[in-house]
């Protein structure tokens, strides 16, 4: 089998750098069709996606792809469109059509429920909104199967956006295991190190963890580290001034190559306590990072947490307010013994289900099935 993994998708992005190893480990040739365009952007604002300078930049990357899978492109079986790869689907589609190929849309996620719905950018009303609720559904209907991270999501797609005949397959999202695996690190024996790495977006209910932290403030020996940026930051910087949480330290950015050895620094990692919907559909990409090192993480309990992981034996969770999440904390703190065993379990499950070699060999018996 051979594939054209397509369009101006960002190429490190964990859900199409694992998805291209992935088929290479299970005997797939893969063709890469690439041109960069929205990986030259780290945090992505309202703003982004809609200046004359981006439409510009798209447009000529659609005739560099054009151009670049007519001329380079080998004989192959299959086309995909990354992520993201909402705008890309239109050529994809043309050229699929044209070159009798089946097509496969790789999303992650619904724009509209992203920039409208859980980020808030603009009301559901405008025209941008409008826009948004386009490409999700046509980019779905053009493609012969769309591969989605959780049923949860697989329901949003179908229901929110009226699309109950597409041919939705789930495919969880995994981890980079050249990047992330077990790794030990010196810690101060005398602190409890609770560790948060992600966006600073509404999804991830940041405010929750320095509330959290707030609620912790008089336990000297819990200490909070949030590495990121993004929409939130500079008022959860305001926030913890304000609150004189001399608990939390912030950081900015590293380098994804060295986030696996960040993460050997925690006694726990963090993941997601946002309210919106979004938030009950997805696993994110954090804990199965988590996983993938073998330490213990904690994360709101979701039906899309369930459909992969049982808690308190894989991961912990809890309910997403502030003194319930400050509570599990305090148990796992003292309970050594539970925390080690969850760890070992949830990478465990890791190597099971979750790896580069798992996720392609699934992949490809997905592509198998066109």
């Amino acid at each position: 089998m051979s594939v054209c993994y397509f369009g101006t998708y960002e190429r490190n992005y964990p859900r199409n750098s694992i998805f291209l190893e992935g088929l290479r480990r299970n005997a797939v040739t893969v063709f890469e069709c690439h041109v960069p365009l929205w990986e030259k952007t780290v945090t992505k604002g309202e703003k982004f996606g809609f200046s004359i300078t981006f439409i510009l930049r798209f447009f000529i990357a659609q005739f560099r792809l054009l151009f670049r899978y007519v001329f380079f492109i080998p004989k192959h079986d299959i086309i995909i469109v990354g992520y993201i790869g909402h705008l890309d689907i239109f050529l994809a589609k043309m050229i699929a059509f044209f070159c009798r190929k089946k097509l496969v849309f790789n999303p992650l996620v619904s724009l509209y429920d992203t920039v409208i719905v859980d980020r808030g950018y603009f009301t559901t009303s405008s025209l941008k909104a409008r826009l948004m609720r386009f490409l999700d559904r046509s980019a779905c209907k053009m493609s012969d199967v769309v591969l989605l991270d959780t049923e949860a999501h697989i329901q949003y797609f179908r229901n929110e956006l009226d699309l109950p005949n597409i041919n939705f397959k789930r495919l969880f999202v995994g981890a980079d295991d050249r990047l992330f695996s077990p790794e030990q690190t010196e810690k101060p024996k005398n602190n409890f190190h609770v560790m948060f790495i992600g966006k600073f977006i509404p999804l991830h209910g940041i405010e929750k963890i320095i509330e959290t932290a707030g609620i912790l403030k008089s336990e000297t020996d819990i200490i909070f580290t949030l590495v990121g940026l993004g929409q939130l930051r500079s008022e959860i910087d305001k926030k913890i001034n304000e609150e004189g949480l001399d608990n939390v330290r912030l950081m900015d950015w590293i380098p994804y190559n060295q986030l696996s050895q960040k993460m050997a620094e925690a006694d726990l990692l963090l993941g997601i306590f946002g309210d919106s919907d979004k938030a009950r559909r997805v696993i994110p990409n954090k804990l199965f990072q988590a996983l993938a090192v073998g330490k213990p993480a904690l994360t709101a309990d979701t039906p899309a947490i369930r459909e992969l992981l049982t808690p308190d034996e894989h991961i912990f969770t809890s309910e997403p307010t502030p003194e319930k999440i400050a509570e599990k904390i305090r148990f796992i703190r003292t309970h050594e013994n539970i925390c080690h065993t969850v760890s070992i379990n949830g990478h465990q499950i890791f190597q099971e289900k979750l790896s580069i070699e798992k996720l392609g060999a699934e992949l490809k018996t997905i592509l198998m099935d066109l």
